[in-house]
């Protein structure tokens, strides 16, 4: 996968997920600082001229960077290292969520607030592409995902592996504020407009609800995120 910005660059670098680094002269200051740190870390520098830069990556940039994507393999993998770090993991599985600014954002939020990884099917889903990678802030660097093939499947061996989960809903069962994350939990998170699939629903073990202030029950999916991460966060330092 390439990706283009410098700030996306430094973070791939420093996690060392950068295979080539191509470069086109003339570079920028800030440019010729990302050149040392590549230099540093001994990644493969190719110095190209417009018309290789354009083959490899389709529009003309002065740097651009091969990476590998930090995506786990094989989900008995991820739950076990999931469970080795922690006593009561939080993930997410984010169910038909189709808009990339909203996965890029749920990876962000759930970084900074010590969610332990998130799980999002093959298909029907924003691909974790080097949009999602920017809009993360570079969190996608850092938080295990795992792309599965079917999500039916994933959450018989989650539950196998002691993960009690639960679905979020504007029409969920316990209130957010009365939930305690005191054993391993996944949460799914659905489409905006149609929520979490009937299927998924009926292999859960509960829903929950971010109860309104106010008779208004939209809430933006990274937002719901957000608040479910931050609840977590507030559990685990108690």
């Amino acid at each position: 996968m390439y990706i283009t910005s410098k700030n996306t660059i430094v973070e791939a670098i420093a996690k060392n997920l950068v295979e080539t680094l191509y470069i086109k002269f003339p570079l920028s200051k800030r440019e010729k600082e990302i050149v040392k740190l590549a230099e540093k870390q001994r990644i493969n520098i190719k110095n190209v001229d417009k018309k290789e830069m354009e083959q490899v990556i389709g529009k003309i940039y002065s740097m651009v960077a091969d990476i590998k994507e930090n995506v786990e393999i094989g989900i008995d993998s991820f739950l076990s290292r999931t469970l080795n770090e922690k006593s009561n993991p939080l993930i997410f599985i984010l169910d038909s969520i189709t808009d990339v600014h909203n996965i890029g954002a749920i990876i962000r939020n759930s970084y900074f607030f010590g969610v332990s990884g998130i799980i999002v099917p093959k298909d029907n889903s924003a691909p974790i592409n080097e949009k999602v990678y920017e809009i993360s802030s570079g969190a996608a660097y850092h938080l295990p995902i795992l792309v599965e093939t079917n999500l039916t499947r994933s959450l018989e061996k989650i539950k196998e592996s002691g993960f009690w989960i639960f679905y979020a809903s504007e029409k969920g069962d316990t209130p957010l504020e009365k939930f305690k994350f005191d054993t391993p939990t996944a949460i799914i998170l659905g489409n905006e407009h149609s929520g979490v699939r009937d299927l998924l629903k009926k292999n859960s073990d509960g829903s929950i609800i971010i109860n309104s202030i106010n008779d208004f029950d939209s809430l933006n999916v990274s937002a719901t995120s957000a608040i479910i991460s931050y609840s977590y966060s507030l559990s685990i330092k108690n």
